[in-house]
């Protein structure tokens, strides 16, 4: 069964380009992260929102990669461009029922 997470990403005023620039130079690594399934990105224009629907294996790969993430530093790179900094990301994971 794969796992979805949901990430948003509030982007400051003037900061959507370099925001989008990050994001293109990070996917890669993370669509090749180990148990990744497959990532779409949105952009929610009201909001200056973009909205990650990622893929997992479970819940268990992306916990890893966020801890990879997180000892590499793409927080601490995306803090001046989140408005509310960084704590401002939201992280909604959903788990597939057979309804």
């Amino acid at each position: 069964m794969k796992d979805r997470v949901i990430a948003e990403f509030p982007v400051k005023a003037g900061k959507r380009d370099e925001f989008e620039t990050a994001l293109r130079a990070a996917l890669p690594d993370t669509r090749a992260f180990k148990g990744c399934r497959g990532i779409k990105v949105f952009h929610d224009a009201q909001r200056d929102t973009f909205v990650l629907i990622e893929k997992w294996k479970s819940f268990e790969h992306y916990d890893a990669y966020l801890a990879w993430r997180m000892e590499t530093g793409l927080a601490e790179m995306l803090e001046p461009l989140l408005k509310g900094g960084a704590k401002a990301l939201k992280i909604t994971k959903l788990k597939a029922t057979d309804i």
